[in-house]
């Protein structure tokens, strides 16, 4: 029987698609990586959009934090003259990795050689 494990599917957006995701264990990591993404972005944001988004981190990112934990998704987005992006958190069921143990591996796995980086 495989057993799933609760946790947090995180992604940021962009209007060109998918910038980055992780799953988080729990609703604090989740919305503490929002949180490392706007403290690192403020610095090169308009007043609107950082007002925004301290206001966010003062205040907001707290509901958002309960209502992860009790299961409703979340959704954050400054928006700026060029650029809009958008943060969303929510509940999920991850599946363990497989492992290779006692797994035959095709023939072509031992021709790999990993090549040194410079």
């Amino acid at each position: 029987m495989v057993t799933t494990s609760p946790g947090y599917w995180c992604e940021c957006r962009t209007a060109s698609g998918l910038i980055a995701s992780i799953d988080a264990p729990t609703a604090n990591h989740a919305v503490r990586w929002i949180a490392i993404a706007l403290h690192t972005i403020l610095p090169a944001l308009d007043l609107d959009a950082s007002a925004h988004a301290w206001r966010w981190l003062q205040q907001d990112r707290h509901t958002m934090t309960a209502d992860l934990h009790q299961g409703e998704p979340i959704t954050f987005t400054i928006t700026t003259p060029t650029t809009r992006i958008t943060w969303t958190a929510r509940p999920a069921l991850f599946l363990p990795l497989a492992h290779r143990h006692n797994v035959q591996l095709p023939p072509c796995a031992g021709a790999f050689r990993p090549t040194a980086t410079p």
